[in-house]
Protein backbone atom coordinates (compact mmCIF):
# COMPACT_ATOMS: atom_id res chain seq x y z
CA UNK A 1 0.00 0.00 0.00
CA UNK A 2 1.39 3.42 -0.96
CA UNK A 3 1.67 5.92 1.87
CA UNK A 4 4.19 8.50 0.70
CA UNK A 5 3.97 10.82 3.72
CA UNK A 6 4.71 7.88 6.02
CA UNK A 7 7.44 6.61 3.66
CA UNK A 8 9.12 10.01 3.79
CA UNK A 9 8.97 10.13 7.57
CA UNK A 10 10.38 6.62 7.92
CA UNK A 11 13.12 7.33 5.35
CA UNK A 12 14.10 10.34 7.45
CA UNK A 13 14.33 8.14 10.53
CA UNK A 14 16.35 5.60 8.54
CA UNK A 15 18.76 8.33 7.48
CA UNK A 16 19.18 9.48 11.08
CA UNK A 17 19.84 5.92 12.23
CA UNK A 18 22.40 5.46 9.45
CA UNK A 19 24.19 8.66 10.44
CA UNK A 20 24.18 7.55 14.08
CA UNK A 21 25.88 4.29 13.08
CA UNK A 22 22.84 2.10 13.78
CA UNK A 23 23.02 0.30 10.46
CA UNK A 24 20.83 -2.69 11.24
CA UNK A 25 17.97 -0.44 12.41
CA UNK A 26 18.48 1.81 9.40
CA UNK A 27 18.30 -1.18 7.07
CA UNK A 28 14.93 -2.20 8.49
CA UNK A 29 13.57 1.33 8.27
CA UNK A 30 14.68 1.77 4.66
CA UNK A 31 13.00 -1.50 3.74
CA UNK A 32 9.80 -0.25 5.30
CA UNK A 33 10.04 3.20 3.70
CA UNK A 34 10.64 1.76 0.24
CA UNK A 35 7.71 -0.63 0.58
CA UNK A 36 5.41 2.34 1.32
CA UNK A 37 6.87 4.78 -1.22
CA UNK A 38 5.06 5.98 -4.31
CA UNK A 39 6.98 4.50 -7.28
CA UNK A 40 6.71 7.89 -9.01
CA UNK A 41 7.90 9.97 -6.05
CA UNK A 42 10.97 12.07 -6.82
CA UNK A 43 12.67 10.96 -3.59
CA UNK A 44 12.49 7.24 -4.27
CA UNK A 45 15.86 7.13 -6.02
CA UNK A 46 17.44 8.77 -2.96
CA UNK A 47 15.88 6.16 -0.66
CA UNK A 48 17.44 3.42 -2.78
CA UNK A 49 20.82 5.17 -2.85
CA UNK A 50 20.90 5.81 0.88
CA UNK A 51 19.79 2.24 1.56
CA UNK A 52 22.67 1.05 -0.64
CA UNK A 53 25.11 2.99 1.54
CA UNK A 54 23.73 1.28 4.64
CA UNK A 55 24.00 -2.12 2.98
CA UNK A 56 27.61 -1.39 2.05
CA UNK A 57 28.31 -0.49 5.69
CA UNK A 58 26.90 -3.88 6.64
CA UNK A 59 29.11 -5.64 4.07
CA UNK A 60 26.13 -6.55 1.89
CA UNK A 61 27.71 -5.28 -1.31
CA UNK A 62 25.66 -7.37 -3.74
CA UNK A 63 22.44 -6.13 -2.20
CA UNK A 64 23.79 -2.58 -2.26
CA UNK A 65 24.47 -2.90 -5.98
CA UNK A 66 20.87 -3.99 -6.54
CA UNK A 67 19.63 -0.91 -4.68
CA UNK A 68 21.84 1.37 -6.79
CA UNK A 69 20.44 -0.29 -9.92
CA UNK A 70 16.94 0.44 -8.60
CA UNK A 71 17.96 4.02 -7.92
CA UNK A 72 19.06 4.47 -11.53
CA UNK A 73 15.90 2.76 -12.79
CA UNK A 74 13.75 5.10 -10.67
CA UNK A 75 15.56 8.15 -12.06
CA UNK A 76 15.03 6.98 -15.62
CA UNK A 77 11.39 5.95 -14.99
CA UNK A 78 10.71 9.50 -13.84
CA UNK A 79 11.64 10.75 -17.30
CA UNK A 80 15.13 12.02 -16.62
CA UNK A 81 17.19 11.96 -19.79
CA UNK A 82 20.61 10.26 -19.94
CA UNK A 83 22.45 13.59 -19.70
CA UNK A 84 20.41 15.00 -16.83
CA UNK A 85 22.27 15.68 -13.59
CA UNK A 86 20.20 13.12 -11.67
CA UNK A 87 20.84 10.38 -14.23
CA UNK A 88 24.55 11.22 -14.34
CA UNK A 89 24.76 11.02 -10.54
CA UNK A 90 22.86 7.73 -10.38
CA UNK A 91 25.13 6.24 -13.04
CA UNK A 92 28.19 7.59 -11.24
CA UNK A 93 27.27 5.91 -7.93
CA UNK A 94 26.38 2.62 -9.60
CA UNK A 95 29.60 2.64 -11.65
CA UNK A 96 31.66 3.37 -8.52
CA UNK A 97 29.98 0.46 -6.76
CA UNK A 98 30.60 -1.89 -9.65
CA UNK A 99 34.23 -0.80 -9.95
CA UNK A 100 34.94 -1.28 -6.24
CA UNK A 101 33.29 -4.69 -6.18
CA UNK A 102 34.98 -6.34 -9.12
CA UNK A 103 32.82 -5.51 -12.12
CA UNK A 104 34.70 -2.83 -14.09
CA UNK A 105 33.21 -3.97 -17.41
CA UNK A 106 29.70 -3.42 -16.07
CA UNK A 107 30.82 -0.10 -14.62
CA UNK A 108 31.94 1.04 -18.06
CA UNK A 109 28.62 -0.08 -19.59
CA UNK A 110 26.76 1.83 -16.90
CA UNK A 111 28.67 5.02 -17.73
CA UNK A 112 28.11 4.74 -21.49
CA UNK A 113 24.92 6.82 -21.73
CA UNK A 114 26.41 9.57 -19.55
CA UNK A 115 29.59 9.65 -21.63
CA UNK A 116 27.57 9.83 -24.84
CA UNK A 117 25.09 12.47 -23.69
CA UNK A 118 27.36 14.61 -21.50
CA UNK A 119 30.90 14.10 -22.80
CA UNK A 120 32.28 17.03 -20.81
CA UNK A 121 30.88 15.94 -17.45
CA UNK A 122 33.93 15.85 -15.20
CA UNK A 123 32.39 13.50 -12.63
CA UNK A 124 31.61 10.87 -15.24
CA UNK A 125 35.10 11.20 -16.65
CA UNK A 126 36.72 10.68 -13.23
CA UNK A 127 35.07 7.32 -12.69
CA UNK A 128 35.57 6.42 -16.35
CA UNK A 129 39.31 7.03 -15.93
CA UNK A 130 39.45 4.75 -12.89
CA UNK A 131 37.40 2.07 -14.63
CA UNK A 132 39.57 2.13 -17.76
CA UNK A 133 42.68 2.01 -15.59
CA UNK A 134 41.29 -1.06 -13.79
CA UNK A 135 40.67 -2.65 -17.19
CA UNK A 136 44.33 -1.97 -18.07
CA UNK A 137 43.28 0.40 -20.87
CA UNK A 138 45.87 2.93 -19.78
CA UNK A 139 45.94 5.30 -22.76
CA UNK A 140 42.15 5.64 -22.75
CA UNK A 141 42.23 6.12 -18.97
CA UNK A 142 44.68 9.01 -19.36
CA UNK A 143 42.41 10.66 -21.94
CA UNK A 144 39.42 10.36 -19.60
CA UNK A 145 41.48 11.72 -16.70
CA UNK A 146 42.63 14.68 -18.78
CA UNK A 147 39.01 15.40 -19.79
CA UNK A 148 37.91 15.26 -16.14
CA UNK A 149 40.56 17.75 -15.09
CA UNK A 150 40.03 20.10 -18.03
CA UNK A 151 36.27 20.18 -17.37
CA UNK A 152 36.51 20.65 -13.60
CA UNK A 153 34.15 23.36 -12.38
CA UNK A 154 36.89 25.33 -10.59
CA UNK A 155 40.68 25.51 -10.58
CA UNK A 156 40.62 24.16 -7.02
CA UNK A 157 38.60 21.13 -8.13
CA UNK A 158 41.04 20.60 -11.00
CA UNK A 159 43.88 20.42 -8.45
CA UNK A 160 41.97 17.87 -6.37
CA UNK A 161 41.27 15.81 -9.49
CA UNK A 162 44.93 15.97 -10.48
CA UNK A 163 45.77 14.32 -7.16
CA UNK A 164 42.88 11.85 -7.37
CA UNK A 165 43.91 10.81 -10.87
CA UNK A 166 47.67 10.85 -10.28
CA UNK A 167 47.99 7.09 -10.55
CA UNK A 168 46.01 7.03 -13.79
CA UNK A 169 48.09 9.85 -15.23
CA UNK A 170 51.31 8.16 -14.16
CA UNK A 171 52.34 10.92 -11.77
CA UNK A 172 51.83 8.87 -8.62
CA UNK A 173 53.37 5.57 -7.58
CA UNK A 174 51.35 2.45 -6.72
Amino acid sequence: MIDQPRAGKIAGEAFDQWQAGHHEQSELLYQQAISLADPKHFGLSAYYGEYACVLNELGKHGQATVQLEKSLAAVLAQGNMAGSPTAIMARYFLAEQLLHHGAPERALETLGPSIDSAPKDWLTRVVEAHVLFALNRRSEAKIAATLAISNAPTPEKAEVLQLNLGRVLGTQDS
